[in-house]
C-alpha cells in the first residue's frame, strides 16, 4: 500500500472505521492519489475511464467550516465536525458524504487543472435538503443510490440521531453514530453497485445451442 494511503487510513477516526475497512479491502483491485491528495480506490471502467468505486478527499480545513457557519447561519453539528476533519466528504460505491468544495472557499484549482471535489454541504442544506419532506430544521449531509429510480438522503437531526429519508418523508432507518451508519449502509451500497455491474456479453461464435460453458467472467 503507498505509504500516503496507509498514512490518510492510519488518521480517521473510529467513526470513519468502516470506510477504512472498505478502502484496505478494495485496495488490491488498484489505487490513485491526486495531486491535492484525493486517494481513488478500485477503478469501475465499465462506468468511466475515471470512475472509482472509493474516493476519499482530503480534510477540510477549519476556516472552511467556519465560513460554513457565517453563510449558513450555523456551524456544522458535533457529529459530523470528525468526519470534515478527517475526510472532507467521500463516495463508496453509490455512497456520498458531502463536504465543502475547496473551490468555493478560496481555492481556485491550478491552471490547466479541474480537480474532483466533494458535493457542496451548503447547496445541500440550502437546497437539496428541500425536496425531502419533514426534512426541516435537519442537516443534510449525505445519500446513497437505493433503487435504480431513487435516491435516500442522511440527514442529523438536532438531538444526535442519523437517518436516511425517502423524499415523501419517510424515515427508513435511523442510528446511534455515524459509524453505526456506514457499518449497515456501505455493504448495502456495495451489494446494489455489484447488482449494477453489466455482466460481459457473450462472444457472438456462441450460438445459443452450443453445448460448451461460456468464458471464464461472463
Amino acid at each position: 500500500m503507498l505509504p500516503s494511503v496507509a498514512d490518510r487510513l492510519g488518521r480517521l477516526p473510529p467513526q470513519l472505521l468502516p470506510l477504512e475497512k472498505a478502502v484496505r479491502r478494495h485496495y488490491a483491485r488498484g489505487a490513485s492519489v491526486q495531486p491535492d491528495g484525493t486517494v481513488q480506490v478500485a477503478p469501475m471502467p465499465w462506468v468511466g475511464p475515471e470512475a472509482f468505486a472509493l474516493v476519499l478527499y482530503p480534510p477540510a480545513e477549519p476556516a472552511w467550516m467556519a465560513t460554513f457557519a457565517e453563510r449558513n447561519g450555523g456551524a456544522v453539528p458535533e457529529g459530523y465536525t470528525p468526519v470534515l476533519a478527517a475526510v472532507n466528504g467521500c463516495f463508496a460505491f453509490g455512497l456520498a458524504l458531502f463536504g465543502l468544495p475547496p473551490s468555493l472557499h478560496g481555492h481556485a484549482p491550478r491552471p490547466g487543472r479541474n480537480p474532483l471535489e466533494p458535493l457542496d454541504l451548503e447547496a445541500a442544506n440550502r437546497y437539496w435538503s428541500r425536496e425531502y419532506l419533514h426534512s426541516a430544521g435537519e442537516f443534510h449531509f449525505g445519500g446513497c443510490t437505493w433503487t435504480a429510480t431513487e435516491n435516500v438522503g442522511y440527514f442529523l437531526t438536532v438531538d444526535g440521531q442519523f437517518r436516511s429519508r425517502r423524499k415523501d418523508g419517510e424515515v427508513l432507518q435511523e442510528w446511534a453514530s455515524i459509524r453505526d451508519l456506514l457499518e449497515e449502509e456501505l455493504p448495502a451500497a456495495e451489494e446494489r453497485a455489484r447488482e449494477r455491474r453489466p455482466v460481459p456479453p457473450v462472444p457472438w461464435a456462441q450460438g445459443r445451442t452450443d453445448p460448451s460453458p461460456p468464458p471464464a467472467g461472463t
